[in-house]
């Protein structure tokens, strides 16, 4: 009796020590997954349309010289979603794409050897990075991408070609604003 009874005790001690482990495992993983994301909420952007989260005159400091134009793509190697694009007065190339198949961290290590990011302060609460390649000069006046993280496998870009006219604002100023805009309406939308 006495050998069956230090045997249950030992039984009981293991299954105590395997539930102890499962909790902590368990409560690792609730921490993990909730600090997977620190955004302030998901904005999917399956079904935005781009072109109608920047009004003509919503973007104070750029004058638009032509309609909004959309495109049933995004730009980009293996890019899904779609985009609008605007012509400033200053001849600059606006671009605000909805990008429905990759996520920030394409971006912050980027797998491409040509391409480059860093951290900028973020948007309306939301992760943002910019990004540029080896064939750009990473300067103000240059080619300037952000992409926030709106939600899990998804972002928001915008895009601003390179400053023509030495009084323009720097392209990474404009795309800032638009960014700025365009997460302003994505979250009002929702909201």
């Amino acid at each position: 009796m006495c050998e069956f009874v230090g045997r249950g005790a030992g039984v009981v001690r293991m299954i105590g020590r395997a539930l102890r482990g499962a909790v902590v495992l368990l409560a690792g993983f609730v921490l993990v997954s909730g600090c997977g994301s620190d955004r302030p909420a998901e904005l999917s952007v399956d079904e935005v349309k781009p072109c109608e989260l920047i009004s003509r005159n919503s973007v104070q400091g750029v004058q638009i010289a032509t309609e909004s134009q959309k495109m049933n793509s995004a730009p980009g190697v293996d890019t899904e979603g779609n985009t609008c694009f605007y012509v400033a007065r200053n001849g600059n190339t606006i671009y605000v794409s909805a990008i429905t198949n990759h996520g920030i961290g394409r971006w912050v290590d980027p797998s491409f050897e040509s391409s480059h990011s860093e951290e900028v302060s973020r948007i309306q609460g939301y992760r943002t990075v910019k990004v540029w390649h080896d064939s750009e000069r990473p300067d103000p006046n240059h080619q300037c991408r952000f992409y926030v993280d709106v939600a899990g496998g998804q972002l928001l870009r915008v895009q601003v070609d390179r400053s023509f006219e030495e009084n323009d604002p720097p392209t990474c100023d404009t795309a800032r604003r638009f960014a700025e805009t365009a997460m302003g309406t994505l979250i009002a939308d929702r909201g």
